[in-house]
C-alpha cells in the first residue's frame, strides 16, 4: 500500500509539473509574442533624423536655374554683390525720408540701397521692428498672431525707373529649427493686390541647425525663387517668372544677401 500510495503522489506531482510547464510556455511565448510586435511597431515609426524633414521641390534647384553670385567685400557698408543680371549699391544707414513708414515708430539697425540691371533701378529699405508695429495693418495669422515684441525684418522696395513698380514690402519672422525641418512659411511679399509667400528650410545644411539657412519664394503654392545668405551665397530663379515679378523677387533676394 506505501508504494502504491508513493507512485501515485510521483504521478500526480510530474502530472502538476507537466501542466505547469505548459502553462509556462503558453505565457513565455505569448509575452515574446508582445515584444516582437512592440519592437515591430517602433522600427516601423521612427525614421532616422536625416528622413524628419519634409521634402524641398527639386525643380528649382537646378544648375540651370543658379545665378553666379559675387560678393566685393568693401569695408563696412562698402560692400557690393552681384548676382544673375543685378547688382547691389553700397548701404547707406539710417531710413530714407521718402519712405512713408512712420507707422514704425522705433526701427532699429536700418539701412537702404539700390540694385540696378540693364534696364531698371530699385530702392531698398530694411530694417527691424516688433510685430506691435502692425496692429493697424492687416497680417496673415502666422505673423499676427506672434508676441506684440516679437522682432521681424521688413524691407520696402520702391522702383526709381519708369514705368515705376507697384510698392512691395516683405516681412519676415526668425524661423525656428522645426520650421526650418518642415520648410515652414515665415513671411510675405506683398504689394496691394498680389502676394508671395516666403518659406525657410534647412535642407543643404543639417536638421534642427540654422547652417546653410535658405529662403524661398513660392508663388501660387509653386516656388519660384530661393536664396542661401553666408558667407557662400546662392541664388535660384524660375525662368517662369514673369518680367514684371523678376525685378521684386531680385530685389527681396538682395535684401536677405545684405542684411
Amino acid at each position: 500500500m506505501g508504494e502504491t500510495h508513493r507512485q501515485k503522489r510521483i504521478i500526480h506531482i510530474s502530472d502538476n509539473l507537466t501542466f505547469s510547464s505548459i502553462r509556462m510556455t503558453f505565457v513565455l511565448k505569448h509575452y515574446l509574442s508582445a515584444l516582437c510586435i512592440i519592437a515591430l511597431t517602433a522600427c516601423s515609426s521612427t525614421k532616422p533624423v536625416t528622413q524628419q524633414r519634409a521634402a524641398v521641390s527639386k525643380q528649382l534647384y537646378t544648375n540651370d536655374q543658379a545665378w553666379a553670385v559675387k560678393i566685393d567685400d568693401g569695408w563696412f557698408t562698402a560692400k557690393t554683390i552681384t548676382f544673375g543680371p543685378y547688382h547691389t549699391s553700397s548701404r547707406t544707414n539710417g531710413v530714407l525720408k521718402d519712405t512713408s513708414l512712420q507707422f514704425i515708430r522705433d526701427p532699429k539697425e536700418p539701412f537702404s540701397f539700390n540694385i540696378s540691371s540693364q534696364d531698371e533701378k530699385i530702392s531698398i529699405q530694411t530694417l527691424y521692428t516688433s510685430r506691435i508695429a502692425f496692429l493697424s495693418r492687416p497680417l496673415p495669422s502666422f505673423l499676427s498672431s506672434l508676441p506684440p515684441t516679437t522682432p521681424l525684418f521688413y524691407t520696402l522696395i520702391k522702383s526709381t525707373g519708369q514705368p515705376p513698380l507697384p510698392r512691395w514690402e516683405m516681412i519676415l519672422k526668425k524661423p525656428t529649427y522645426l520650421e526650418l525641418n518642415d520648410n515652414k512659411t515665415v513671411g510675405i511679399l506683398r504689394t496691394e493686390k498680389e502676394e508671395i509667400r516666403v518659406n525657410a528650410h534647412n535642407k543643404f545644411g543639417i536638421v534642427n541647425a540654422y547652417e546653410k539657412l535658405t529662403y524661398e519664394f513660392r508663388q501660387h503654392g509653386q516656388p519660384v525663387a530661393a536664396v542661401m545668405p553666408g558667407e557662400q551665397p546662392s541664388v535660384w530663379v524660375s525662368p517662369s517668372v514673369s518680367t514684371t515679378t523678376r525685378p521684386v523677387l531680385a530685389a527681396a533676394i538682395a535684401a536677405l544677401l545684405c542684411r
